[in-house]
């Protein structure tokens, strides 16, 4: 059996690959393969670095090509507002998600487990069903054309985030039958601000995400490895009734977030 984690040279993917390292085989993926070979090392023979860009097919294909039977697999790879552009980013957060949904389906078997990463800025995204049938289908060849049609701006960064989050938490929802037939489950999380390298950046072009942390009902930043001692539990024989759902790790963020903040359009993570 093994486990995967994708993303895992940085921030919160380290967090979880180090979580889930004691369990046995691992495979951690990131598409810089420097990061995840240091991990590698410290982590133990029984942990394989490879290098994936989940906007490239074939290295996704690879990766999966390289799991035989699938434990659990983490997607925490993504970037944020202040990293691309914003078809750079949905075609990271949401395509690249997809992507891995649709060849990793194959291997499912009785006790998989699938968890994405989304953002709690997804939560503040406002949905119409026409926006909720696009995000659904982020694989297809008009994806960027039908948001164009819905008369949103897939390049604009501020936009393409929090939008893409939102689509990574329906992949979780409207995927989970696929996985179910298999006896697999699919969960996503969504992770307030953290205290990783990407949230300091956006901090720092961000003011109004310190009036997020300050204002917040505990009143600091997530740790990683506070997410990943969730993802740890949503991946194990405890949470074997859970699927289809997303899960805030916010410390409230989301629910003290006055309405005429940066809202939606949130690049927070």
């Amino acid at each position: 059996m093994t486990n995967v984690v994708i993303g895992a040279g940085s921030g919160m993917g380290i967090a979880v690959a180090r979580a889930l390292a004691p369990r046995g085989p691992l495979v951690i993926a990131d598409r810089r393969s420097e990061s995840v070979a240091e991990l590698a090392a410290e982590l133990g023979d029984h942990v394989r670095p490879m290098a994936c860009d989940i906007t490239d097919e074939q290295q996704v294909d690879d990766l999966v090509a390289a799991i035989g039977q699938l434990d659990a697999i983490v997607l925490t790879a993504g970037i944020s507002g202040s990293m691309g552009t914003g078809r750079e980013i949905l075609a990271v957060n949401l395509i690249g998600t997809a992507r891995v949904l649709l060849a990793v389906e194959p291997i499912l078997r009785p006790g998989s487990v699938g968890v994405l990463f989304a953002s709690m800025s997804g939560h503040r995204v406002p949905e119409t069903p026409e926006l909720g049938a696009v995000l659904d289908d982020p694989l297809s060849d008009r994806f960027f054309d039908d948001l164009v049609a819905l008369g949103l701006d897939p390049d604009a960064p501020q936009f393409a985030y929090p939008v893409s989050k939102r689509g990574v938490q329906r992949l979780a929802r409207t995927r989970c039958a696929i996985w179910g037939a298999s006896g697999a489950r699919l969960l996503s999380v969504s992770p307030g601000i953290n205290d990783t390298p990407m949230n300091r950046l956006d901090e720092s072009r961000h003011p109004i995400m310190a009036e997020i942390i300050t204002t917040s009902p505990l009143g600091r930043r997530g740790r990683p490895e506070e997410v990943a001692a969730v993802v740890d539990f949503l991946t194990s024989e405890g949470a074997s009734f859970m699927t289809g759902s997303d899960v805030l790790i916010d410390g409230g963020m989301v629910a003290t977030i006055p309405s005429d903040s940066t809202g939606g359009r949130s690049s927070v993570r």
